[in-house]
Formats: structure tokens, sequence, C-alpha cells
């Protein structure tokens, strides 16, 4: 018999079509303090990394006061309007459940709060369907550091080696890599071309299914 094998799912850009509600949120708050919105191919790829880094990449000068009171702004914001309005892609929804039924384990690695990962996939009807919501908030350091990576393995139960991490973001791969999960890059995120640390790059949902229950038969 097969030891068990985890699912570590990115959100934003990977379940969710919601990379632009975050850096709409991000610029709302960054334009009515008077600085410039950041555009999508700059803050794309930070999406899944702490908020202060996007408030610094358009203000390097920011102090930590400034800083906190950019992010209890944008996280009112985004309470109100972006977690309302994010939606999964199309074919999300049918691939957890099909990952579930197979007997795959799964947890969330997402950048954003812990909370707010489990109230976006609960109020889409994911949470019986996912074992472990973890996000930034519930690790020292970020992506691209492997500890969201190896918090995730351990609350399921698993070697690390028995974990595919699957996001669209070098932060993503970076994580996997660096924890010694495999790494599978969905090109329909915000990187369109395969990136250095992922084992693997997938264009569809089904190619996305067969290339993890390769892994998981292994």
């Amino acid at each position: 018999m097969r030891p068990a094998f985890g699912v570590l799912w990115d959100l934003d850009g990977t379940l969710t079509d919601s990379v632009h509600l975050v850096i709409d949120t991000v610029n709302e708050v960054l334009r009515a303090d008077g600085l410039p919105g950041l555009v999508v191919s700059e803050a794309g790829r930070l999406t899944g990394q702490p908020l202060d880094v996007m408030f610094r990449l358009a203000s390097p000068l920011l102090t930590d006061d400034q800083v906190d009171s950019m992010r209890t702004r944008y996280r009112a914001i985004y309470d109100e309007r972006a977690i309302p309005a994010t939606r999964l892609f199309r074919g999300a929804r049918a691939t957890v459940r099909a990952f579930r039924a197979a007997g795959l384990k799964q947890a969330t690695v997402t950048g954003k709060r812990a909370r707010d990962c489990e109230k976006i996939l609960r109020g889409l009807g994911l949470g019986g369907d996912i074992e472990c919501f973890l996000g930034g908030d519930s690790v020292p350091r970020p992506k691209p550091a492997a500890d969201l990576a190896e918090r995730a393995a351990r609350e399921l139960g698993l070697a690390i080696g028995r974990c595919v991490v699957v996001g669209d973001t070098e932060a993503d791969m970076g994580m996997g890599r660096a924890a010694g999960a495999h790494t599978i890059q969905v090109l329909w995120g915000f990187n369109r071309t395969r990136l250095p640390n992922a084992d693997r790059a997938v264009r569809t949902w089904s190619e996305l299914r067969r290339a993890v229950a390769d892994l998981a038969e292994r």
C-alpha cells in the first residue's frame, strides 16, 4: 500500500482568479495616501508575499507605522469587497473534489492570512474538501522560505517528499523546492511561462490532475 500523498495549494492565481483583487486593493490604499499605484506586471509577481513588500515597492521610504496603517485599511477593504468578489477558476472545484475522492490530503499554503483563505474557500463550497488552511500568518517566514510547506506537511501527517506544491509564482515554486516537496506550476495564473523551480508546468486542470496522480502513485 502506497503512503498517503498531499497537495499544498496556493490560492490567488491558482485556485482563485483573484490576483487583480489583491492589486486593486493595494492600489486603492496607496492612492488614498497620494502614492502611485502598482501595475500588474510589477506587483503580480509579489502576490503571496507580505503586504509590506507590495507597499514598499510603491514607496521604499514608508515607515513601519505607515505600513501598519496601510495594512489595516487594506484588510478592511479586502474583507468588505474583495472576499465576496473572489471566484474559483473553472475546473478548480472539480479538481479539489476529485483529489479528495482519491484519498489525497489537501492544505492551503497561501500568503494571505489563514482565516481569510478559509473564509474564501468555505464561502465557495470547498471547506469540507481541504483538511488544513494555512496562510502567511501561520509561520515565521513567508514564501519563498520553506516554512509554510513544511508546516502543511506536518499538519497533514506527511513526509514533505510525499507532497506537491501547486502554485503560479516564483515564491510558490521556490518554497516547494526549499522544503523538498514536488512542485507544479499552473500556467493560468500570473506567470505564463515555466519557472526555474517548477518540476513541471501545466496548462489545464486535467493535465494537473494527471500530474498529481502520477506523483501519488510513485
